[in-house]
């Protein structure tokens, strides 16, 4: 009788493994990572200064979102990396002294990190580019060694094997340890406005038809 008992009970874990292993193969198969395209990606930022305003750009973006094809919003977390050598103004001296101001060096990656994403218009699971949902997100930027709190509205919608997200933030560059530039006749400003268009690569089966 005690051996029936020994054997029901093993039967009983084995069960159960069983289905904490299902469980957990279907929850991998409905989360994916989407790897970012950054050749299709942009990141652009717009400088104050003394008397005029100056255009940058990243050129070195890479990344991922978690994909829930479950959820009611299918993206909620992500990571994207920038390299800060990469930064540019289009002209050499002032991008020289950027870099210098960003320790590069000690510095070499600024990384931001989402963290939530709540749907405030639209529809996430059929937005398409002429009818995107709107979208609250926040998270962390971490930049110049700091990390701080981050938070905009944002676009998104699917288009073929892409997901498309665009917005603006404005960073404000003393938050992050980073002093406000003077030299001679020219001050900088702290607040920089950027923009950003990310597009991750989708999986057959999410990619619009």
């Amino acid at each position: 009788m005690c051996a029936i008992f020994s054997h029901l009970r093993i039967a009983s874990v084995v069960a159960t493994l069983c289905i904490l292993l299902a469980r957990a193969e279907l929850a991998s198969a409905a989360t994916q990572n989407l790897p970012l395209d950054p050749k299709s990606s942009s990141l652009t930022f717009i400088g104050d200064a003394f008397l005029h305003s100056f255009h940058g750009e990243a050129r070195d973006l890479s990344g991922n979102a978690l994909l829930d094809q479950n959820a009611a919003t299918p993206v909620q977390k992500a990571v994207l990396h920038f390299k800060t050598a990469s930064l540019t103004t289009f002209q050499d001296q002032r991008d020289q002294k950027m870099r210098e101001w960003l320790k590069i060096d000690a510095h070499p990656d600024a990384t931001f990190r989402l963290e939530s994403v709540a749907l405030v218009d639209g529809d996430a699971q059929k937005a398409v580019v002429g009818h995107p949902a709107k979208f609250l997100v926040r998270g962390e930027l971490s930049l110049n060694g700091v990390k701080q709190p981050i938070s905009g509205n944002a676009l998104g919608w699917r288009d073929k094997d892409r997901l498309i997200v665009t917005g603006e933030t404005v960073i404000d560059t003393l938050k992050y340890g980073l002093p406000q530039i003077r030299e001679a006749f020219m001050t900088v400003g702290t607040q920089v406005k950027t923009s950003y268009r990310f597009e991750f690569i989708l999986p057959a089966d999410f990619a619009l038809k």
